[in-house]
């Protein structure tokens, strides 16, 4: 009766992940696509030159479009961090602090059934 209710209560919680893993790989990809933009912009614009950032130290070897890669993967990286510290702030659930007292529990007790018997 207890592990039925607490793997109920398990699945429960975990109701509705599909749909936030979908939308967290969409906005995956649309910041990738936007990323991907903007280094090209850099690169068009000579802001960015490949010569340079073989200067910096990085072998020859290593291809062109492995450099655009690394270089999408950190503004991909930059935007998630800013994405997050903007929910953090401005989010009311990102502003509550953890273990703040309250009368009520957002989690269920799991034994909550034994009626006062302890």
């Amino acid at each position: 009766m207890r592990l039925e209710k607490k793997r109920d209560e398990e699945i429960a919680a975990r109701k509705g992940m599909t749909g936030r893993t979908i939308i967290a790989i969409i906005w995956l990809g649309i910041s990738g696509v936007i990323a991907y933009f903007l280094v090209q912009y850099l690169f068009d614009t000579n802001v960015l030159r490949y010569n340079s950032l073989y200067n910096a130290g990085i072998p020859k070897s290593v291809p062109q479009w492995v450099l655009m890669g690394a270089l999408i993967f950190v503004v991909v990286a930059m935007m998630q961090t800013f994405l997050f510290l903007g929910f953090m702030f401005a989010s009311p659930e990102g502003r509550r602090h953890t273990g703040d007292p309250s009368l009520y529990s957002q989690h269920k007790e799991p034994f909550d059934d034994q009626g006062g018997r302890g």
